[in-house]
């Protein structure tokens, strides 16, 4: 028996319903399951942290430094300084007559202590020995700390080494620019009366010869030892 037309078209219009329905296309129902949730990922760009910047304390030309080298005898030399920023320092060098361009260099590089106080605690902070064969920085070879040294910029503090047989830089002729700015030079720094007094081992600095009554003449005392370090930004 044949459907009456209007019962056809009432079941075919039900069956599209149904079949919308089924879809999820029907009566404004979202077209994922209730069950699940559509998830985004935001990509953020990366935030970059702070970043280091190597330095040397004092920048001593292979040639143009002026002065010569010399030595007539072991002593304490160095200089005394304060921080301007916060820096930790890395390595500690030692100066190396073969690498320089002044007369009368060429020597047997001996190994030689390098140390760091903190002269207003009298505190050794660090020590390391350089050697012939540790690389070199333009006329030093520096040696890396096991431990950096980060410096407050309270206090006062010395590098020196004990020059044993090696050559130092006697009456150079370095400018103010040659001294990093994040440091303030303070004084040459020696052992007893004048800084005359020999010695094969380290001990504290306990004489200075100071930049704020001698100028440019303190930092040209002596050159022997130097120190890298690191600044955060």
């Amino acid at each position: 028996m044949k459907k009456h037309p209007s019962v056809v078209s009432g079941l075919v219009a039900a069956a599209l319903v149904l079949a919308l329905l089924a879809a999820g296309c029907g009566g404004g129902q979202s077209a994922v399951p209730p069950s699940q949730s559509v998830s985004t990922t935001t990509t953020s760009a990366p935030t970059s942290g702070p970043t280091t910047t190597s330095n040397v304390a004092l920048t001593v030309p292979a040639s143009g430094s002026g002065g010569f080298n010399y030595t007539q005898g072991s002593y304490i030399e160095g200089f005394e300084f304060t921080a301007n920023n916060s820096i930790s320092i890395t390595k500690l060098g030692a100066y190396d007559s073969n690498l320089s361009a002044l007369s009368g260099g060429s020597e047997t590089f001996v190994t030689v202590p390098v140390t760091v106080y903190d002269i207003s605690s009298h505190t050794r902070l660090g020590s390391v020995n350089v050697r012939a064969s540790d690389p070199p920085t333009g006329v030093y070879r520096y040696a890396a700390l096991s431990n950096p040294i980060t410096l407050s910029k309270t206090d006062t503090y010395a590098i020196v080494w004990v020059s044993l047989s090696n050559y130092y830089i006697a009456s150079p002729t370095l400018v103010a620019s040659d001294v990093n700015p994040a440091i303030k030079y303070v004084a040459m720094a020696g052992y007893g009366p004048g800084g005359l007094t020999t010695t094969s081992t380290m001990v504290e600095p306990n004489w200075f010869f100071t930049e704020s009554a001698n100028g440019l003449h303190a930092v040209n005392y002596d050159l022997g030892p130097n120190f890298m370090f690191t600044t955060s930004h």
